[in-house]
């Protein structure tokens, strides 16, 4: 038989594969695409197979893999090679990837324990007190050493990292592997039971036979009498032959019947009944609450057809294609999704549909099981871990087609798959911020359909300019649904100037106060009364009341959490900020402290100013708390529910205030930009929007295109039944362009403004940009690692446009300092990206080839197509 070699993906984060030798007992067993377990260095590690080959690579030495975990692949080709794609495209090692991609704790690493190699706990401590003149250690080392060799000696065999923890030795392996060499302990690579497994239940089956067998046997045990054990198991028997079901669970019946599981298993040794093990599928249950999640017989208008009968051409076609949906709000693109996915299970092809938040899976996911059943589930975070492990086992092995999720579902293991969703392709929660790699699941769903043959359906109301750009060049299919379903109107909207409702507020409260000192000048003065500039205006308030009447549904939308973005010192002008990071604290209500609401540091407000003492502590701004605070002082009578990451934080939580105000049991759903999305409640007749200026203010170049989306989606919350709807926007930027388009309800006239703007500057769609950062804790290091760095990025060519380096414009954030290199690819010089994805990997080799990134206190972090440049 010939020697066969895999190439294993580590998790680790190391550019490269490893080279194994396979042993003749598992070369059967190795395949593209399961889990190896190998060694790597001193350690003991579970990879990926990604490549198995006949031929011997040009390296000696190769070690062979200990063991091959699955039966069959758990990484299916395509899954492969997106993966491949992703490690390139994002400058991420493919183990980083591949710890993205899987769920958690499929890849597990091993624990190194150690035990005593002798019995003689004592003889071993003597010989460390007196050891010879080449072996011999400080003091406090060998008094180290004594600890360990005590601990060990007690649990028996302990992991070394659970030691670290306890004995808060900090160089306890550097000490365990000198007491290893000395021949005092063995050390082991142990690989971890997986924590994630099937979960089954021990129930006990029932057919007419067995019903039969019973009936005779009480027959003559009644005929016998019996003892109190007896009767017990009579009762068991008594109470399983009543019941209708065919399978009952072990749990279920102790609690029917108060008996206890000896009596059971005295009646399977009697061979009066089996007990037998069924798997328990963990999975999210969503109860079909609504009333209006649709029918069987719905008729799609002859837009929705026409857009449905095209997505249908290209799964006959059976090639990938890519359209982009773009409807109004309240179009009916939803019902196109379903029709579609109805479409491609009819043709045996599985369907990933893509929702922009969690909030929003709940209600599609009953609206897909409404029409699909049992083919349906949720795979997303806020799932435990059993949870999302079964729905991701499952999906793979067929039992589910269509897999329901934000971002991370792009990745389900689902075979032949046919279709991908992507709703709200434009929000910015698609695009990964947090963790390696940074993808954008909107593009990365267009490159796995690429793999498959399969189609990509982009649906928005406000599709990004890259998307809507790609659509008018031909890249992409555009589909339009200009109109409502159901003759349904688009909202009207009015625009509220706060500028000038505080100078006319502010204008009466000076003739009021004017009156009062001329009626009595003392008591004005001892009245030391403030203008007060509330978050609601009288026009929205207006509205409100005139809803309230109605029982009519009323969303407030202030994107910003807590009660007030800062507290300041009027007479010093000082503020609140964080230690860790470059940002004001924020005031939280409910528990009275301030938050960061980027690194999570809490402190209690200041009494007095630590400035200057002073002690009018003002608190600035209106967060979502505010806001719910003034509501419940203007509207007593109206019961509000709050929509936040604060109310959200619990499992369930989503769903549960949006099931209250579905049902109507609340009045007003107040909340930050999840209520801004995907909602769809017939009742909600006045949508307000708090402050426009949250987003349209900030240093980004796309937060005006981000303020128009938000607005325009909000605004669809309204009048989406025969009862027209309202909108009121509130903000001191009347004159923008942005919210006038807002106004009309026209995206074409935005795209074509903004797209000038961006053509300028060279901005996207006319660029791709790459954010290079560098973080760490010491700024001098962060300057000469970017400093570096940038040298050698110029040193490629001069095909695309360098800016910075600069410090960030959060420049400090959990403690790190951060610097921004930004690299501006324009496609008309470089159409493909493929001149400046070579320069930034030659720079990036350069760069760890010097001595400068030999220093490991400084990370770098590449973010191709960022959507966040702050």
């Amino acid at each position: 038989m010939s020697q066969f070699y895999v190439d294993l993906a580590v998790p680790v984060a190391v550019d490269k594969l490893f080279s194994y030798i396979v042993p003749q007992e598992l070369q059967r067993a190795v395949k593209s695409g399961v889990r190896a377990i190998a060694p790597f260095g001193k350690r003991t590690v579970v990879g990926l197979i990604i490549r198995v080959s006949n031929s011997k690579p040009a390296i000696s030495n190769l070690k062979p893999i200990y063991d091959v975990i699955d039966a069959k692949p758990i990484f299916s080709d395509d899954l492969l090679h997106l993966t491949r794609w992703m490690s390139d495209y994002y400058f991420v090692p493919l183990g980083e990837v591949l710890k993205a991609i899987l769920v958690q704790g499929t890849l597990r690493a091993s624990k190194r324990t150690v035990r005593l190699n002798a019995s003689d706990v004592h003889a071993i401590l003597s010989k460390l007190g007196s050891p010879p003149k080449q072996d011999r250690l400080s003091s406090r080392h060998i008094g180290e050493q004594a600890t360990i060799i005590k601990e060990v000696s007690k649990q028996g065999i302990a992991v070394i990292a659970q030691l670290k923890k306890k004995l808060r030795i900090k160089s306890i392996y550097s000490l365990v592997n000198e007491l290893a060499r000395q021949g005092y302990v063995v050390i082991e690579e142990k690989i971890s039971k997986p924590k994630l497994t099937p979960k089954y239940e021990r129930v006990i089956e029932i057919n007419p036979t067995v019903k039969e067998q019973w009936q005779a046997w009480l027959t003559e045990v009644e005929k016998q009498g019996g003892n109190g054990r007896l009767l017990k198991q009579i009762s068991a028997v008594q109470a399983l032959h009543s019941l209708k079901e065919t399978v009952v669970p072990i749990t279920t019946l102790l609690k029917a019947t108060h008996t206890s599981l000896s009596t059971l298993r005295t009646l399977e040794r009697k061979n009066l009944l089996t007990i037998s093990q069924r798997e328990v599928i963990r999975t999210s249950e969503y109860d079909l609450y609504q009333t209006s999640l649709g029918a069987q017989n719905i008729v799609l208008n002859a837009q929705q057809q026409c857009a449905l009968e095209k997505i249908e051409g290209g799964l006959r076609n059976g090639k990938y294609t890519t359209y982009l949906l773009h409807g109004v709000t309240g179009s009916g693109k939803t019902q196109v999704y379903i029709e579609a996915t109805r479409e491609a299970l009819g043709r045996g092809k599985s369907v990933i549909i893509l929702v922009p938040e969690i909030s929003l899976t709940p209600q599609i996911v009953r609206r897909f099981k409404f029409y699909f059943g049992d083919k349906v589930v949720a795979l997303h975070s806020k799932m435990s871990l059993g949870e999302r492990y079964d729905a991701w086992r499952l999906a793979r092995d067929g039992k589910y087609s269509v897999v329901i999720g934000p971002r991370s579902a792009v990745f389900a293991p689902l075979n032949n798959l046919g279709l991908i969703v992507v709703d709200e392709e434009q929000e910015s929660s698609f695009k990964q911020f947090d963790q390696l790699p940074r993808y954008h699941a909107r593009d990365v769903a267009i490159m796995r359909a690429k793999n498959c043959n399969a189609v990509v359906v982009l649906g928005s109301a406000t599709p990004s300019l890259e998307s809507y750009s790609n659509a008018l060049r031909g890249k992409y299919t555009l589909l339009e649904l200009p109109e409502r379903v159901d003759k349904a109107q688009l909202p009207r909207i009015e625009i509220v100037d706060l500028t000038e409702e505080r100078k006319k507020l502010l204008n009466i409260f000076i003739e009021e106060r004017r009156a009062a000192f001329a009626e009595d000048p003392a008591k004005a003065r001892a009245d030391k009364k403030r203008f007060e500039f509330g978050s609601i205006s009288e026009l929205l308030k207006k509205k409100i009341e005139d809803r309230l009447q109605k029982k009519e549904g009323i969303i407030l939308l202030q994107n910003r959490r807590g009660f007030s973005p800062f507290i300041e010192c009027p007479d010093c002008g000082y503020v609140e900020m964080c230690d860790n990071c470059n940002i004001t604290l924020t005031y939280h209500l409910t528990k009275k402290h301030l938050r960061c609401h980027y690194c999570g540091a809490v402190k209690q407000p200041p009494e007095v100013c630590p400035k200057c003492k002073g002690t009018d502590i003002r608190y600035r701004g209106f967060g979502t708390q505010r806001v719910e605070d003034e509501l419940e002082k203007l509207f007593p009578q109206a019961y509000i529910v709050r929509m936040d990451l604060d109310t959200t934080s619990r499992r369930g939580a989503h769903d549960k205030i949006l099931k209250e105000f579905s049902e109507g049991h609340a009045d007003i759903l107040l909340g930050t930009q999840m209520v801004a999305k995907g909602l769809d409640f017939s009742r909600v007749t006045l949508v307000g929007v708090i402050s426009a200026d949250t987003q349209l203010l900030l240093p980004d170049f796309r937060s005006v295109e981000r303020t128009f989306q938000l607005m325009t989606q909000v605004a669809g919350r309204a009048g989406r039944s025969a009862i027209p709807g309202e909108v009121v926007i509130q903000t001191y930027q009347s004159n923008s362009y942005c919210l006038h388009h807002v106004l009309t309800h026209d995206f074409k006239s935005f795209y074509k403004e903004e797209l000038e703007y961006r053509r300028e500057l060279n901005y996207p769609p006319f660029s791709r940009l790459i954010l290079i950062e560098f973080k760490g804790k010491r700024e001098i290091d962060v300057m000469n690692h970017v400093l570096r760095f940038a040298s050698l990025l110029k040193q490629q060519n001069s095909a695309f446009i360098t800016l910075g380096p600069a410090p960030a414009t959060i420049a400090r954030l959990k403690g790190m300092y951060r610097w921004h290199i930004v690299v501006k690819d324009v496609k008309s010089i470089d159409p493909s990206g493929q001149r400046v994805h070579q320069a930034i990997t030659s720079a990036m080799k350069a760069y760890g080839q010097s001595t400068v990134s030999r220093k490991k206190s400084v990370k770098l972090v590449i973010d191709v197509d960022p959507i966040g440049m702050m």
